[in-house]
């Protein structure tokens, strides 16, 4: 089928379909792949542009690839950022390509919290992990392109006794050119837009780019479709609308666009509740440090090593990747202090530290359409933060930094382990200098009932026949770890099940 653009449209368009799915991330590409080759009439629906518009600057990919142009904020006890991926692919165009698997204890928790539902156990994913890591070409990161950056943490790590290792990610081509969030220039990211979709589109699947769906049809009681503007990719202006009339309506716009979404058709309320509420993160900082020998922290793998540490298990430690002008802005310094820094960074590494998140917030809809955001956390994952910016420390310097920069307000450069230490415990560690997060989920959360979840265990909205969820926003907790490859497994297993 063909992959439709702007191009494609003009005026008031109508399609008839067995299921519209809204989003073409990985729980829109998964659940589409399963269901057109089950032999239903699949039309997907993407707010980004159909054929990806990489540039590496990230001015490019926000105007293109980020929801709301990388603008999107979650206020409350911190600012932080919040990324989300758009165009057909979603945020596997731009994101890390990590690909963890959740850990069977959340597994079994979900489990207590679905009544007893068998298909979300470890012994029942596994296979389904397996089956999908293989389609999108789940590979542990090669050392040959690791990049020092990555090896230096896993170095680091390991003299301290910790686990560690180098991280498996959808590249199976990868040549370690280390620009991942920038859209990948080689193809060497297996992003769904190079094998879900394609799967989806040879099994009869149309797809459709630039359409920002707005409405969701509802007659007699179940939603029937929905409709859309068509947008011109670069100037924006309206070209057309699109209205899909389908049986089964799929939303997989993500934690924050399938909530959004809901408030701004007017059907949060009746959805209950739970609607855009318990909003997950991952929030993260990161600690830095600089070498006496060269790193080039924006070559290689992206965010290609991990390291565990047993004491903090909801820490999660991985490599921080970050190209020369980001890295230069979190250096600081002005006049010759500047010019030093220039010479300094190619000796620098780096090191995230993500939270599994207790704290929660919202996301609803302003009056224009855009997200609001909120987010606090709680005093755990301040104690969590702590601990991993400390223990991060000790990895740098066990790996073979000599000087550390914790861009934390009131911390920045400090020397040696007991000034570190001293300086976090004072430091606020929500104020670090561009705290973000791409990791959102849990907004829509899956459940036995309307008060306390939107859909049910087979993804259906409890306030609403055949209304679908199959994204991040579905998961009844925060998962620890990156969530690409569980977002498509649970969106397959979801597919399956509409199929009967």
């Amino acid at each position: 089928m063909t992959l439709r653009s702007w191009e494609d449209v003009s005026g008031e368009v109508e399609l008839e379909a067995d299921v519209v799915i809204v989003g073409t991330g990985p729980g829109g590409a998964a659940a589409a792949r399963v269901l057109a080759e089950g032999g239903r009439r699949v039309v997907m629906l993407e707010e980004g542009p159909a054929r990806p518009r990489f540039a590496p600057n990230y001015a490019n990919i926000m105007r293109y690839h980020m929801q709301e142009g990388g603008s999107m904020v979650a206020l409350g006890d911190a600012a932080i950022g919040v990324a989300a991926g758009r165009g057909v692919g979603g945020g596997t165009l731009v994101n890390s390509a990590i690909c963890w698997r959740t850990p069977d204890a959340v597994l079994e928790g979900w489990t207590e919290v679905l009544g007893g539902d068998a298909r979300f156990r470890p012994q029942a994913m596994a296979p389904v992990y397996d089956e999908i890591s293989e389609i999108i070409g789940v590979t542990k990161t090669n050392p040959d392109i690791a990049g020092e950056n990555n090896l230096l943490i896993v170095r680091g790590a390991r003299a301290l006794g910790l686990e560690a290792d180098l991280l498996h990610r959808n590249t199976p081509g990868c040549v370690g050119c280390g620009i991942c969030n920038l859209g990948c220039p080689s193809g060497g990211k297996a992003s769904v837009d190079r094998n879900l979709i394609p799967m989806a589109r040879a099994a009869g699947a149309l797809v459709q780019g630039d359409t920002k769906v707005t409405k969701i049809l509802v007659e007699g009681g179940r939603a029937r479709g929905v409709s859309g503007l068509v947008r011109h990719t670069d100037d924006r202006r309206v070209v057309g609308t699109v209205t899909v009339r389908a049986d089964t309506v799929v939303l997989a716009a993500g934690a924050v666009g399938t909530p959004r979404l809901l408030h701004v058709a007017g059907l949060a309320d009746q959805l209950g509740p739970r609607v855009g509420k318990g909003l997950h993160l991952h929030p993260g900082n990161a600690v830095m440090g600089l070498c006496d020998h060269e790193v080039r922290m924006w070559k290689g793998a992206t965010q290609g090593a991990y390291f565990l540490d047993p004491d903090l298990p909801d820490v999660l430690p991985h490599t921080l990747s970050m190209p020369p002008g980001a890295l230069l802005m979190m250096m600081g310094g002005q006049g010759s202090v500047a010019k030093e820094r220039l010479r300094q960074m190619g000796h620098m590494a780096g090191c995230l530290v993500m939270v599994s998140d207790k704290g929660e917030g919202t996301v609803s809809a302003n009056a224009d359409g855009t997200a609001n955001l909120s987010y606090y956390f709680e005093d755990v994952d301040i104690q969590n933060m702590r601990a991993g910016l400390k223990r991060t420390c000790e990895v740098l310097l066990a790996g073979g930094v000599k000087r550390l920069l914790v861009p934390i307000v009131g911390v920045g450069w400090v020397d040696g382990i007991d000034e570190a230490f001293a300086a976090i415990d004072a430091a606020d560690v929500t104020r670090y200098q561009g705290m973000y997060a791409a990791h959102p989920m849990a907004t829509c959360r899956m459940g036995q009932s309307l008060d306390d979840s939107v859909v049910a265990p087979d993804g259906q909205a409890h306030g609403l026949p055949g209304l679908y969820i199959t994204d991040s926003s579905i998961f009844p907790t925060s998962l620890g770890v990156n969530p690409q490859l569980t977002t498509m497994a649970m969106a397959t297993i979801l597919a399956e099940g509409m199929l009967g």
